[in-house]
């Protein structure tokens, strides 16, 4: 199992080689690199990497945000396949072979725009995985936070259903928020991964995970909350992460989840790894 965190904590104070035996007092081993600004990490962060992967650390990757692989501007797309192909080479120097991205936008938010911007996506996919090795490397498409995003968990299965190299990243905050609120109970939280399993059995058995807790509007996330905070009127944060956890047991998936707590990462994998070795 791997439970873990997007990003070096907040609460982390010290050089980056001394984040891991922090992270694993916790009984933490999964780290997402976030490549914000692009794909770039530097040679003595590389050595790191692949030293804490012989020590029993997961990886993975976190497309930079600027990539829009969705977009009806075809200069756009071209450049951010290239970027994705830049991508996939790290990794593959790495040995990593998880990299998330988000569907991105920059389409009518319609049903007949909505569906024009996932065939453009799905098609850059399947021409940019056609011209390189893909080795062991996947892309991971992930549940858009915003009611205008891409990234719907209907778009999220056809992605990964039409493209032979994606499968499903499920943000189950970010799901929540697009929704409106959607995740109130266990109940439906498994009817949704079970929708998944049952469209794509072959990639749910590799599912990856972000999980926390949201604060949102009528038009889907506002911000990640921080580990354990309310809403801000008042309400506990959602999605209940106990819940999640139970769920995993119940249907017996093999965790990879990683937490994106505001400024609480460290404490939100934490909980949730506990919660999954005791339950």
């Amino acid at each position: 199992m791997v439970f873990g965190v997007a990003g070096v904590p907040t609460n982390y104070k010290g050089k980056f080689e001394n984040m891991f035996p922090w992270l694993k007092a916790m009984g933490l081993n999964g780290f997402e690199i976030q490549c914000t600004y692009g794909f770039k990490i530097s040679e003595d962060r590389q050595e790191i990497i692949k030293k804490m992967m012989n020590e029993g650390f997961s990886f993975s990757i976190h497309a930079p945000y600027y990539i829009n692989l969705g977009s009806l501007n075809s200069a756009v797309v071209a450049r951010s396949k290239e970027n994705m192909k830049e991508g996939i080479a790290l990794a593959k120097s790495l040995n990593i072979n998880r990299i998330i991205f988000h569907p991105g936008g920059g389409h009518e938010n319609s049903e007949k725009g909505r569906a024009r911007a996932i065939n453009q996506l799905v098609d850059a996919i399947n021409q940019l995985t056609s011209e390189i090795d893909m080795g062991n490397v996947r892309l991971y498409p992930e549940i858009g936070g915003k009611t205008a995003n891409l990234g719907s968990l209907d778009e999220i299965i056809d992605i990964c259903s039409r493209c032979k190299f994606c499968y499903p990243c499920i943000d189950i905050a970010h799901l929540h928020a697009r929704e409106i609120g959607s995740i109130t109970s266990k109940e439906i939280l498994k009817e949704k991964l079970s929708k998944i399993k049952k469209a794509i059995p072959e990639k749910f058995e590799n599912i990856h995970f972000h999980a926390y807790t949201i604060n949102y509007g009528d038009k889907g996330e506002i911000k990640h909350l921080k580990h354990g905070e309310n809403m801000p009127d008042g309400r506990v944060g959602m999605p209940n992460l106990d819940d999640f956890i139970s769920v995993l047991k119940e249907m017996k998936i093999e965790p990879w989840v990683i937490s994106e707590a505001l400024d609480t990462q460290e404490i939100g994998a934490k909980y949730m790894h506990d919660l999954y070795a005791k339950a």
